[in-house]
């Protein structure tokens, strides 16, 4: 029997590194903690914030002082304290605009963390698959090499051609050469999973993946509101805010205040006059023309296309949604297919050649091509699970149904 599970020992010092495999839940723990986009979109929520902090409040009151002196000891002097109030509800329009805002920065991070919980999902199971596709390979050249070493054995006791035992070294060789490929892989999927953690590309990651099939496919609860139209949702919503705001804005400020003015004048014999006045000021602007009519054009043409643009999410995540699941069950099907009929018969095949094989009655030719042809096969296999395993992830992405 020429199959044996054997590990090189560079995966051996992988898989033996002090930090345990990552799984899919702490691989998207970890990104979640430490992904430098998705704390740099959290920031949105720290600018909305301080943004609202200065929203919907009175300005500052004005001091206002005028002195005018004249000849003789004449002259006059006024302190007072002035008040702009806004003349419709603005204030409490910027604090609706202001919450909008906010409430609108969470979702933008919602989604980032959504679609950064599927990157890490994915980039865990490339991971997982590079580090299947590298044992495989291993296993393929070391297999390799003891059939040629086998067949130099009996080539040295007169039992076997030297053309079979030099193919069969041909063949170990390419073996061995061709675990370059995968390696590559590997080391492309971890830095591909590095850069999603928010770590070094030199950094040492191994995964611990279930890839093996379900036996039926798994059911994913029922599609909740899409993460775009929920946004969609939110934007019209502050659309509607900036509408009533701007509406609000071709109703100018009137200003109030208070003033105290003392006055000073000297009468036609010489004596001095003093008079000391306290008053109200009012300022209230006429409406001669309405300002606010191109912004609130503006915004309206702003509220149109948030319209818009949310029935196209809608329409896109009611098809993504059915794609999805559609090519969920087609991938089922055909990694069932291959599992059940296309590996069982080829082990059986490649058993039976072996077994011809030891026992004299063919050449090492049908047994190389069985080998062959079942490492062709389970990398297909392997090949069907992974594209298995991408799509229910962009399933549960499209119902917006992956754990954070």
């Amino acid at each position: 029997m020429f199959f044996r599970t054997l590990l090189p020992l560079c995966v051996l010092a992988s898989l033996s590194a002090a930090e345990p495999p990552l799984t899919p839940e702490t691989a998207t723990r970890l990104a979640l903690e430490q992904n430098p986009e998705l704390a740099a979109a959290r920031e949105l929520i720290a600018e909305a914030e301080a943004r609202s902090s200065g929203l919907g409040r009175l300005p500052n009151p004005e001091l206002e002082t005028e002195v005018a002196l004249g000849r003789q000891g004449r002259g006059r002097i006024e302190i007072g304290v002035s008040q702009t109030f806004p003349r419709a509800s603005r204030l409490r329009l910027e604090r609706r605009v202001a919450a909008e805002s906010i409430l609108l920065a969470r979702r933008e991070v919602a989604i980032a963390e959504l679609a950064l919980t599927a990157r890490t999902r994915l980039a865990v199971l490339e991971l997982a698959a590079a580090q299947s596709e590298l044992r495989l390979a291993e296993q393929q050249a070391t297999l390799a090499r003891e059939l040629a070493t086998a067949q130099k054995a009996q080539t040295r006791a007169g039992q076997l051609s030297s053309l079979d035992s030099a193919q069969a070294e041909l063949m170990a060789r390419e073996a061995e050469l061709a675990v370059a490929t995968p390696r590559a892989a590997y080391a492309a999927a971890s830095m591909q999973l590095a850069t999603v953690l928010g770590r070094e590309a030199d950094a040492d990651l191994t995964v611990a993946v279930d890839l093996a099939l379900p036996p039926d496919e798994a059911a994913v609860p029922p599609p909740g509101l899409c993460a775009d139209v929920s946004l969609a949702e939110a934007q019209l919503s502050a659309a509607d805010a900036e509408i009533a705001l701007a509406r609000s804005q071709g109703k100018e400020d009137f200003k109030v205040g208070v003033f105290a003015e003392g006055e000073q004048d000297r009468d036609d014999f010489g004596g001095r006059e003093q008079e000391a006045k306290l008053g109200l000021r009012f300022s209230i602007p006429l409406p001669v023309r309405n300002v606010s009519a191109p912004l609130i054009a503006e915004k309206q043409a702003a509220r149109r296309r948030v319209a818009l643009e949310r029935e196209a999410r809608v329409r896109e995540a009611v098809n993504e949604v059915a794609a999805s699941a559609t090519e969920v069950r087609a991938r089922h099907v055909a990694a069932r297919a291959i599992a059940a009929e296309l590996l069982p018969a080829a082990r059986a095949h490649l058993a039976a050649a072996e077994a011809a094989y030891a026992r004299g009655e063919i050449d090492s030719t049908p047994v190389f091509r069985a080998r062959e042809r079942l490492a062709e096969i389970e990398r297909s296999d392997l090949a069907a699970r992974l594209a298995y395993h991408r799509a229910a992830v962009r399933r549960l992405s499209a119902a917006c149904c992956i754990p954070l």
